[in-house]
Parts: C-alpha cells; sequence; structure tokens
C-alpha cells in the first residue's frame, strides 16, 4: 500500500510529464489562430478550430496516430480528407492526423498496396494475378476488376493491426519522452 509522499511524488511525476510533452509538440506544429488566417479553409466553419483538436496530451495524439496510420493504408487518393474528418469527430489531434496519411506517399504508397494486396490474396485465400503494382494511372483501371477485393480486405486488415500497433507506440514513446525529459530537468537542478 502506498504512503500518502509516494502517492503526491508519482501525482507530481505524472503531471510534470505531461507538461514536457505539451511544450515539444506545441513547438512544432502550428496553432488554431495561425489556420484561421487561412482563408481557403473558411468554408469549413467553426467545427475546425474547436479546441479539443489543438489539444496537446497524450489522448488526443494517440487518437491521431490510430486515425492517421488507418487511412494511410486505405488504397485511395486524398486520405487527408477522411483522416481529419475522422479526427474532427473523434477529437484527435487534427495536425497529427493528417500529417499521419503521409506515411503513404507516392514513394511508399505502391509497396504498401503491393503487400495489402498480397495479404487480401492470403487471407481470402486467392493467388495473386499481378507480380507487382504499377503507379500508372491506365494499368490501375485495368487492373481494378482483378485486384480491388484482396486489396481492400488487405489494406483494411493491415489498416486496423498497424493503427492498434501505432497507438501503443505513441503512448509508449509520449511517456519515453517525457521521462528523458523528466531526468533532465531533475539532473539540471
Amino acid at each position: 500500500m502506498y504512503d500518502i509522499n509516494t502517492f503526491i511524488y508519482k501525482s507530481i511525476y505524472i503531471i510534470s510529464l505531461v507538461i514536457i510533452m505539451k511544450k515539444f509538440f506545441k513547438k512544432y506544429t502550428p496553432d488554431r489562430e495561425t489556420v484561421k488566417k487561412y482563408k481557403i479553409i473558411s468554408f469549413l466553419g467553426s467545427s475546425l478550430f474547436h479546441p479539443d483538436l489543438w489539444r496537446f496530451n497524450r489522448v488526443a495524439f494517440c487518437r491521431a496516430t490510430v486515425i492517421g496510420v488507418f487511412w494511410a493504408w486505405m488504397p485511395m487518393m486524398f486520405q487527408m480528407i477522411p483522416a481529419a474528418y475522422c479526427a474532427v469527430v473523434f477529437r484527435a489531434n487534427l495536425p497529427l492526423s493528417v500529417a499521419g496519411v503521409w506515411i503513404s506517399n507516392p514513394i511508399t504508397m505502391p509497396p504498401m498496396m503491393y503487400f495489402g494486396y498480397l495479404f487480401g490474396n492470403k487471407v481470402l485465400g486467392l493467388n495473386p494475378v499481378y507480380d507487382e503494382f504499377k503507379l500508372d494511372t491506365e494499368w490501375i483501371v485495368s487492373a481494378l476488376a482483378n485486384i480491388w477485393e484482396p486489396l481492400l480486405v488487405g489494406t483494411l486488415i493491415i489498416g486496423v493491426i498497424s493503427s492498434i500497433v501505432g497507438y501503443f507506440l505513441m503512448h509508449i514513446a509520449w511517456r519515453v519522452y517525457a521521462y528523458a525529459k523528466l531526468k533532465q530537468r531533475k539532473a539540471d537542478y
């Protein structure tokens, strides 16, 4: 059983971890007021500027990681739009949700989609029809009839699993970084 001193010490420790992580992320992401200045997004109204979407805490960042990683695996264009929508719905950190989809970019998307296609074939018990993916509009349109089902199944399963792993990795990374900063702060005193 804990005594009161241990409880107070651990409470102070946890609070200081949270403060350290907030300072780190506030330093490197734009704030609401900066984003409000852009006229191009004014049509979205005030829902985009809800305070929960700009919070710097472990819960909002873990949610944002789940959203960003999941949508990064989806075989579609403009993944940032559904990621931003999900961030609004689930009150996750908006900048991190949108940035997370850039795991899949023009360089990484073909191998990711091919891996999803192969995995989907394995799950469905099918033999792969294609040995490689080509980043060519004509090829994608002609091959879509053969690849859509294994591609969608594979990327959905991988997206869910990757999101769960990403959630726990972000949770651990948050704690490790905050612990290191706290240790550094203690050493400075």
